[in-house]
């Protein structure tokens, strides 16, 4: 007799958790990127019980915007500079 296993599915995840795996991101940057729709719709399973998926997380991640490296301000070159200049002549 053998013993019949179902696929297990996984977890279906609270806003806890799914802020957890945003890199413990706060209740209120979330709310605002929900606002923004960055954030996927959960699945309503009751009037107060949210819950997102795996794939939800997944197409989440993908939507938030990347940090992009900009010039450095001319005021901190200067000072860089300055300051290794400095350092050449002692």
């Amino acid at each position: 007799m053998t013993a019949t296993t179902t696929p297990s599915a996984p977890p279906l995840l609270k806003e806890t958790d799914f802020r957890a795996l945003l890199g413990g991101m706060s209740e209120r940057k979330f709310k605002q990127l929900r606002a923004a729709g960055l954030v996927s719709p959960p699945l309503d399973l009751g009037p107060r019980v949210s819950r997102w998926t795996h794939s939800d997380y997944l197409e989440t991640l993908a939507r938030l915007p990347r940090r992009e490296r900009g010039p450095e301000p001319a005021s901190l070159a200067q000072g860089r500079n300055a300051r290794m200049a400095q350092k050449a002549t002692v």
